[in-house]
């Protein structure tokens, strides 16, 4: 008796057969299923029929009934079924196990013992697998007609001020050690680490970078954020127009290209099946970094694009974004757009956790546990994230949740019919309740609806709407909720657009580099709002990017001896100068290694006027005499 193993690929409602062995038989054909126990009845006489069929499905991945995309249909709220799994599942392979025997000897189904795994050296992992949480369907709920819902037992919000804080107001520190405060040492110190081992792995040579060439290094990105040119050698130019004299006096071209080419901040020789294995280390440190400032009442969370228009497999597109291609990041900020905690979307391996909710509230959840967002806090989200059963989660963990919910996500709630809703007139609202949530639909331009676990009764503002037919502004009132929604929302979104205004220039072909000058900027930006809001400072965004760029440079840069090559542009002389025939003398300047213009041999002598090396004996001919 042996075992016979035959390999399944499942797709949508279709089945491939592969069988594995000598004697072997493939359908490239696919079957829908009703017709697969007819096929496998006329097989060979040397394949048994299998008595059972297993579809293995990964437990953490069961009830991941969300697509990778963004579409309005891939945020139902399912229950976790295998009729609601993602592509990538579907085409997966699953393997089936049989004992083949005589049809009539009953012995039971057997499965062999599963070979033992070899030891993972990986050290990013997705979480492990853990209890789902109940989603309750929005049938088996009860909506009544009321503007006052059940008094939800959310804690009071008081202010957290970690210890770092208070030490770092104390002392009063400039902008720059701000910071270095938000840019971690832990991470310049891999930084420097990795990047001395990647020289000596590849090149085979030490690159010998220490740290003050490393925040010399940063310097010169941040400057590159306000001051760009063309092309990043135009720096170390002598011509007027494009020269920056503090990055020319800090480090020496040369040297900049040498660790543009070395910096990396992980060991290429420990590889592991994480996306984002070169730059995790980035976003581990800066999340914990990220700490030291107190958190808001009031928090935000949107996914955040990091431009990206290479080739990789975590590369999204995202119709109507600001930024359209690129990576995509799930981000955690404050209502003024202070970043507190952000995990790059690289699908099956983001490392956050499954909880059976979805997709939307697994994020929301996700990102409130590793943060560590103490009890009492608000948090707002739009339509990607908001279900039901995130309010009833939220509210059992003690956080406010507010957001924008999806027509499709709305079924068996016994709202208005949307045709009919929209022909009443503009500020008309409808209020449901269902427990402690409170449910509203507002008729503005269009609808909008919204649930959230925060409001004792219903309430609302006024507000001012554009009349065109009138030509004047119309009192509108609005559900504060609503209001709320609008104040607290964007806190992601400014955060983003902090970082596009001074983005690094300085451009690399490789696909991680976006990632690490992104981190650059978030990181200044997280420093300038640490710089206003704690210590008490006033000046703007430039400002605070200047002074840290040019105190990074003049504190740890190094001004090279001697100038280097001169450039050939420099060098260039006006042709009506040139022929002018008007004070040209020859002189000695005692440079020994200077190039004679005319016939490119050393020597010791210049046009005083055009400033060009030249022999006596080219002189004349240079001059058209």
């Amino acid at each position: 008796m042996h075992l016979q193993v035959l390999n399944f690929v499942q797709c949508s409602h279709r089945t491939h057969k592969h069988v594995t062995g000598n004697n072997s038989d493939r359908w490239d054909k696919p079957l829908y299923q009703h017709a697969n126990t007819h096929r496998l009845t006329v097989l060979p006489n040397f394949l048994l029929l299998p008595t059972f069929l297993i579809a293995i499905i990964p437990q953490n991945e069961k009830d991941a009934v969300l697509s990778d995309c963004d579409s309005d249909e891939s945020d139902m709220d399912y229950e976790g079924e295998t009729g609601h799994l993602p592509a990538r599942l579907l085409n997966a392979y699953a393997e089936v196990m049989q004992t083949e025997h005589d049809w009539n000897d009953g012995l039971p189904f057997t499965t062999p013992p599963s070979p033992p795994q070899p030891p993972s050296s990986i050290t990013c992992q997705p979480e492990e697998p853990r209890a789902k949480l109940q989603v309750v369907k929005n049938k088996d709920r009860v909506f009544k007609r009321s503007k006052r819902p059940s008094t939800a037992v959310i804690p009071k919000y008081t202010v957290y001020k970690p210890n770092a804080a208070e030490c770092v107001k104390q002392s009063c520190p400039d902008p720059m050690d701000i910071f270095l405060l938000m840019y971690p040492p832990t991470l310049r110190e891999i930084t420097v680490e990795m990047s001395n081992l990647y020289s000596t792995q590849t090149k085979g040579k030490q690159l010998n970078l220490s740290m003050d060439e490393l925040l010399t290094f940063y310097g010169i990105l941040i400057t590159s954020g306000y001051s760009s040119v063309p092309r990043r050698h135009m720096y170390w130019s002598v011509d007027n127009d494009v020269h920056n004299e503090s990055i020319s006096d800090a480090m020496r071209r040369k040297r900049f290209d040498e660790i543009m080419a070395s910096v990396h901040v992980v060991d290429n020789t420990k590889i592991t099946d994480d996306p984002f294995f070169k730059v995790r280390p980035i976003f581990s440190e800066l999340n914990q970094s990220y700490k030291v400032m107190p958190f808001q009442e009031w928090l935000s969370v949107d996914e955040s694009m990091i431009p990206y228009y290479g080739r990789h497999g975590c590369k999204q597109f995202i119709k109507g974004k600001p930024i359209r291609f690129g990576y995509k990041v799930w981000s955690l900020a404050s209502s003024s757009g202070y970043m507190y905690h952000m995990e790059p979307y690289c699908g099956s391996h983001t490392l956050l956790p499954e909880t059976g909710l979805g997709q939307g509230p697994s994020v929301i959840i996700g990102l409130a546990e590793k943060a560590q967002v103490p009890q009492g806090c608000k948090f707002i989200h739009d339509n990607l994230f908001t279900t039901l059963s995130l309010m009833d989660e939220m509210t059992k963990r003690g956080y406010g949740s507010s957001g924008t919910m999806r027509q499709n996500r709305l079924s068996d709630v016994p709202f208005t019919p949307v045709n009919a809703f929209m022909k009443f007139p503009r500020g008309t609202s409808e209020v449901l309740c269902q427990g402690e949530k409170l449910l509203v639909r507002w008729k503005d331009n269009n609808i909008v609806t919204v649930a959230t676990n925060m409001e004792e009764k219903y309430t609302e503002t006024s507000v001012k709407r554009w009349n065109r037919h009138r030509r004047a502004f119309d009192n509108v009132q609005q559900p504060k909720c609503i209001s709320q929604y609008n104040e607290h929302m964007g806190g992601v979104d400014l955060h983003d657009l902090q970082v596009s205004r001074y983005y690094i220039s300085v451009r690399s072909k490789k696909w991680w580099w976006p990632i690490f000058a992104w981190s650059l900027n978030s990181a200044l930006v997280n420093a300038h709002l640490f710089y206003r809001d704690v210590i008490g400072g006033t000046i703007d965004l430039l400002t605070f990017s200047r002074i840290v760029s040019q105190s990074l440079l003049k504190k740890f840069g190094t001004k090279p001896l001697s100038h280097g090559r001169r450039s050939l542009l420099s060098a260039t002389v006006e042709d009506q100068a040139r022929y002018d025939k008007a004070s040209h003398w020859p002189i000695n300047t005692m440079h020994r290694f200077q190039r004679c213009r005319r016939c490119d041999k050393r020597t010791t002598y210049a046009c005083e006027k055009c400033g060009v090396p030249l022999h006596i004996e080219c002189f004349k001919m240079y001059h058209g005499v």
